[in-house]
């Protein structure tokens, strides 16, 4: 019989984790930014996360959920923010992932740019102070980001606090889930990622969309690279990294992260995730993936305009990180996800959900477009 643990889950937004645990029938403990409905269903107890980058409001928040209480931790997006804290909690708490080191290793961008060159990883161009040269198009990129959270084009009037400088380039950008014990490496699913164009961070992530199906050679070098990366690294348990691929078919290594990423909720319901993150850190081994995933999309659905979220919804099964009745959401901020299994291109499902949504929250009338 399958051992029960309490699961410390701490992210910036942590319902699809808690549900991983939930639905392996572990008890689970929150903290995160939102608590929405989804997640306060399934946890046993909540407490708000306010600014991942106050570290030690961090580490209080999972004392004080733990009680000394002996418990997994599993983190998500925003370790980027706090994960040296996790060097520094009681022997109670087990991380269930990769350490502080390893996660500073692939997230501090001066060392990961040196682990890149030592194995010979093609990637973008990358400057730690403002580039003069006008040869390339360059980003601006947050030491600390996630998300694609506040990347934006570089221009000389570009905020230069805590960032570096990286060349852009033009091409397909996507994610390749993988799972990995410090050794042995097993791929996933590939998924092409897609962003939120009229927000302020003009590289948000909006979406993902599973199988990209790459040429068997791309295929072949991205397992090159992910191999070299684990054994260099050490990375352990579910990981992503992601790439762009430019219309010539070159592969570029942009950025790894050692977490479980939001693309693992395009596995399906079918996958023991959990079970195989607790195996794969554990030193168990790695459980033979046996997948078979149809066309599916991931979307973040951002709010048009300001908005309160309407007191009662009949929303539907497919839709997730679901809001309080009566919450205020501002622009530009997310409203919900959905995961939607469809023949069509993330493109035309996107905007049928966002109509189908909209519609639920009030913001159209006679099929009027909605408030930008």
């Amino acid at each position: 019989m399958q051992q029960q643990h309490t699961v410390l889950v701490v992210a910036q937004h942590g319902r699809f984790l808690a549900q991983l645990a939930h639905n392996a029938g572990h008890r689970v403990l929150v903290a995160d930014c939102f608590g929405d409905r989804d997640t306060l269903a399934i946890a046993a107890h909540w407490l708000p996360l306010d600014n991942l980058q106050d570290t030690v409001a961090v580490r209080n928040t999972l004392l004080a959920l733990s009680q000394n209480e002996s418990c997994l931790l599993v983190y998500g997006s925003g370790v980027e923010a706090f994960f040296p804290i996790l060097a520094t909690l009681p022997d109670t708490i087990r991380v269930l992932g990769n350490t502080a080191d390893i996660i500073a290793n692939v997230k501090t961008p001066v060392v990961f740019l040196s682990i890149l060159q030592k194995l010979n990883i093609p990637h973008p161009l990358t400057e730690f102070t403002p580039p003069n040269s006008d040869n390339h198009k360059w980003l601006c990129k947050p030491n600390v980001s996630f998300g694609g959270q506040y990347i934006t084009h570089y221009d000389h009037s570009s905020s230069l606090a805590n960032c570096y400088f990286q060349q852009y380039i033009e091409g397909r950008t996507g994610s390749v889930l993988f799972l990995a014990d410090g050794e042995e490496v097993q791929l996933y699913l590939i998924s092409e990622q897609f962003q939120y164009r009229s927000s302020d961070s003009p590289f948000l992530l909006s979406g993902l969309s599973t199988p990209l199906i790459l040429p068997a050679t791309l295929e072949e070098t991205l397992t090159l690279f992910i191999t070299q990366l684990v054994a260099e690294t050490r990375l352990c348990g579910f990981n992503s990294l992601d790439f762009v691929i430019t219309p010539d078919d070159e592969l570029y290594a942009l950025e790894i992260n050692p977490r479980i990423s939001v693309s693992a909720a395009l596995l399906g319901s079918s996958i023991e995730i959990f079970e195989r993150q607790l195996s794969a850190c554990s030193r168990r081994g790695l459980l033979p993936p046996t997948i078979s995933i149809n066309q599916t999309h991931c979307h973040v659905f951002f709010a048009p305009s300001d908005l309160t979220v309407p007191a009662l919804i009949n929303w539907p099964a497919s839709y997730h990180d679901l809001p309080h009745p009566n919450t205020v959401i501002k622009k530009g901020r997310p409203i919900c996800s959905a995961l939607i299994e469809t023949s069509m291109s993330f493109e035309q499902s996107e905007a049928t959900e966002q109509q189908a949504l909209f519609s639920l929250l009030g913001l159209l009338e006679n099929n009027d477009s909605p408030p930008i």
